[in-house]
């Protein structure tokens, strides 16, 4: 193999490895949901059946009717609300037993469009546990067997299987190392659906030998997709056609300057791309263009020399059709057996897709094998075909018309074509380009500039040397400029934000898992999923969601038999949730399992001499978050999935990067609920500057209910020295900034400095400040690690003048200062 072929081969190794990738995203979550969409019913009653004499009444729900009295199969026919095998299969009871049928069809096609790419490759190993899935689930979706929760486990681990192989195959090249575990899983998959087949022959109702299942057609495609998943792949393959029409536009003037392996390349991942989506007029148009780049790619003649125009037309017909897709429609392809012949037909006869029937000789296939016209002529002839072929060659001279009629005797022969030799059509319009890749590093980049701007804006539009001067157009000038910085710093924050979709759907996958391991029935509800983060927000906080839902499995849902004991529904909910709120979003894990136990953590806490005396004077607040400490763990035993102590710690640890916090809510018997609290952006603020005698503070302006000055009878002193203010009907303790600071206020009287409502969460603060200098625009930066862990401040900014200014952190001061009950330091 030449070099260059070798790169070509690789190249589209790593096209395979990169859409089977994307392809396991997608298989694993809705694997899932497959199997927590199947659950035991009795027809009779689901259905409302009043057929008392119906054999399925008083049988047990673990033989489906459908296979019992149903149509499908060999069944006995004797079922009252199916009068056939297609009725049966789309009863409402045949879904609610073996599993929504979209989701079925979206597996199996996931599974095929696999298999097809990896035995394109000679990667036959991952193409023999795909095969041996997608029998599996033909069975399951055509109704010859009950799908089980064994088969749920056993595709997810033929997921587990294909991950492998993909690292293997893009380090290698090939997936040889993987053929022990391939036949292991592949026998496993073929006797589980064995079993099944054998279990539905010995029913009630015995059934004969059952014929192989059938392929089924890949023709609904909607079943599949999702709006944004067709979006991306408008986008990718209008790039891709782009690319190919380039290389055909140069093959029309200079076909030795074509490059042979990038066309290939393109069509080829156009081809697969089309596959996995299901689009099959898109993929058997490209794959016939794929065959015949394959054919110049080795160097082997075509039977027209320079075919380029011909292709260059089908191009124009896959850009139609992605057109008509981003439209909406279905990127279907009129004519489409007439514009496939045309293409075969440049193909030598040992070149024919295999699989596939030669179409009848053409009119101008004939002729040029009788010698009597040249194949430039017939090509010719076709780009301007507007009545039939023979007569054009006659027109142009090329021929005489009694050859053209033995020509037409010789065609009479085989089947004639089902359409006319040339293409009438107009061009189509490419589809408008939406999008470019940037390397996420550059981005990273230009939000740091943009943020350095903001400083620069700063330091302009507040020179202290500026302050005494009235310049008209300077200050439109600024105006102008800070509106400008302001969008420009939204939308830079804007493109690096990305839906918590892929991470939520993550943890379907975690939930079931742990669900076998530790027999507990568990439904996973997922909502907010729209909800947008910080793309390296969302990987720090994908370890802390697997502890915290681990811990919720473990700890927090009990087994079956003791929830029925306490009359709780037999299996558990845990719902995950993500929203927009104050500025921050939150994500809840919520379960409705048996909470937390004050009394065993204080215990626990007391043993580990992390609480002093007996803790009596703790609140339920401070003892749950004695959780996180490093190495604690209430569990009695370790198990696989939790119980070691270290889970909860690196909660914490990660969601102090990002200046996250949790919150935990618990009530014993009822369920826990642990809420992230994330910053929505982390790298500017709005913010409120104010000043404690000669020092100068950022508040974050989203914390800021309301700022006053005091009436003296609006203060009030409790006995032990609180201070406290009345806002309208409510009490609010006050926080002197210049004790926190360590410094000597303007005065010492409330009422002759500023007080600023502060709110956390449904609690709140009035901080005391001398003065409220002005709103501004804020970058944060980090303090550094030589100053240790300062509770007050989440950071610090630079000023226009150069001056260094803190920013609050408002949840530590409410936290800290509030309330004494609730203090946690």
């Amino acid at each position: 193999m030449s070099d260059q072929m070798f790169d070509d081969q690789m190249e589209i190794i790593r096209e395979f490895v990169q859409e089977s990738r994307d392809m396991i995203d997608q298989l694993e979550p809705t694997i899932i949901e497959l199997g927590q969409s199947c659950q035991k019913v009795d027809c009779w009653e689901a259905m409302g059946c009043s057929q008392s004499d119906c054999p399925r009444l008083g049988r047990q729900l673990d033989f489906p009717c459908w296979l019992q009295v149903g149509n499908i199969g060999e069944g006995t026919a004797t079922c009252h609300a199916a009068a056939s095998g297609q009725e049966c299969r789309n009863c409402r009871v045949f879904e609610m037993t073996n599993g929504d049928g979209e989701t079925i069809n979206a597996i199996f096609r996931l599974f095929h469009s696999m298999k097809g790419s990896a035995g394109f490759l000679d990667l036959n190993h991952i193409a023999r546990v795909s095969h041996a899935a997608e029998s599996l689930l033909d069975l399951v979706r055509s109704g010859k067997i009950l799908l089980k929760p064994e088969h749920v486990d056993w595709l997810c681990q033929s997921s587990d299987f294909a991950k492998e192989a993909l690292e293997q195959v893009e380090e290698q090249g090939n997936d040889e190392g993987m053929a022990e575990p391939a036949e292991i899983l592949a026998k496993s998959l073929e006797e589980a659906a064995g079993q099944a087949l054998a279990a539905a022959a010995a029913g009630p109702a015995p059934a004969a030998e059952e014929s192989p299942p059938k392929q089924a057609a890949l023709d609904d495609p909607a079943s599949l997709v999702t709006p944004d998943m067709v979006e991306r792949f408008v986008q990718e393959a209008d790039e891709l056609l782009q690319g190919v029409e380039q290389e055909f536009l140069k093959w029309t003037e200079n076909p030795e300057a074509v490059d042979f392996g990038s066309l290939f390349r393109n069509i080829h991942s156009l081809k697969g791309n089309c596959g996995f989506f299901g689009y099959g007029a898109l993929e058997r148009l490209s794959h016939m263009m794929e065959t015949i780049l394959e054919v110049c790619k080795s160097g082997a003649p075509l039977s027209v020399a320079n075919p380029a125009e011909l292709l260059l037309a089908n191009v124009d017909l896959l850009q139609a059709a992605v057109a008509d897709l981003s439209r909406g429609g279905a990127g279907q392809i009129e004519n489409l057996s007439d514009h496939l012949e045309r293409l075969q037909a440049l193909l030598p006869p040992a070149e024919a897709p295999a699989g596939e029937d030669r179409p009848p000789q053409l009119l101008g296939e004939i002729l040029v094998e009788q010698g009597t016209v040249c194949a430039e002529a017939v090509q010719s002839a076709i780009a301007l075909q507007k009545k039939p072929i023979g007569e054009l060659l006659v027109d142009m001279g090329a021929t005489d018309p009694q050859k053209v009629e033995k020509a037409l005797q010789q065609q009479k022969k085989t089947p004639p074509s089902k359409g006319p030799a040339g293409a009438n059509k107009k061009p189509a319009q490419a589809v408008k380009r939406n999008d470019i890749r940037v390397d996420l590093e550059k981005l990273d980049v230009l939000i740091n500039l943009i943020g350095e701007l903001v400083i620069a804006e700063n330091m302009l539009i507040h020179n202290p040397e500026m302050e005494h001067l009235e310049v008209e157009s300077f200050t439109r000038a600024g105006q102008q400029m800070s509106k400008i910085v302001r969008e420009l710093q939204e939308l830079a924050m804007s493109i690096r934000m990305i839906p918590v979709t892929g991470l939520f759907r993550r943890m379907l996958r975690l939930v079931h898992d742990l669900s076998i391991k530790s027999g507990k029935k568990v439904e996973l509800q997922l909502s907010g999923e729209e909800t947008e983060l910080d793309k390296t927000v969302i990987e720090t906080i994908t370890d802390p969601l697997v502890h915290l839902m681990r811990n919720s499995m473990d700890h927090g849902l009990e087994p079956p038999e003791e929830r029925l004991r306490l009359g709780k529904p037999e299996k558990g909910s845990v719902r995950l949730a993500a929203r927009h709120e104050e500025g921050e979003v939150w994500i809840t894990i919520e379960d409705d399992g048996r909470g937390l136990n004050r009394d065993k953590i204080l215990e626990k806490a007391i043993a580990k001499g992390l609480v002093e005396g007996d803790g009596s004077d703790m609140s339920d607040k401070a003892i749950y978050n004695l959780i996180f400490q490093p190495g604690f763990s209430t569990a009695d035993q370790i198990t696989d999935i939790s119980g070691r102590g270290v889970g909860m710690d690196v909660v914490k640890q990660n969601l102090d990067k990002i200046k996250g916090k949790i919150e935990v809510h618990s009530k014993p018997g009822l369920g826990t609920r642990l809420t992230l609290r994330i910053p929505l952006t982390l790298g500017i603020i709005d913010g409120m500057m104010v000043r404690v005698a000669d020092t100068k503070c950022i508040v974050p302006t989203l914390a800021i209910r309301e700022a006053f000055r005091p009436e003296a009878d609006q203060i009030t002193t409790t006995p032990d020295g609180e201070e406290l203010v009345r806002v309208r009907e409510s009490f609010f303790p006050v926080t002197r900034l210049h004790k926190v600071l360590d410094k000597t206020p303007d005065s010492d009287r409330l009422e002759d400095g500023i007080l600023i409502v502060l709110e956390y969460q449904d609690r709140g603060i009035a901080l005391f400040v001398d003065e409220i200098l002005g709103q501004q625009q804020t970058v944060i930066k980090g303090l550094s690690d030589y100053i240790g862990n300062v509770r007050w401040f989440s950071g610090c900014t630079i000023l226009g003048d150069g001056e260094v200014c803190l920013i609050l952190d408002v949840g530590h001061f409410v936290e800290l200062m509030g309330k004494k009950e609730s203090a946690v330091a």
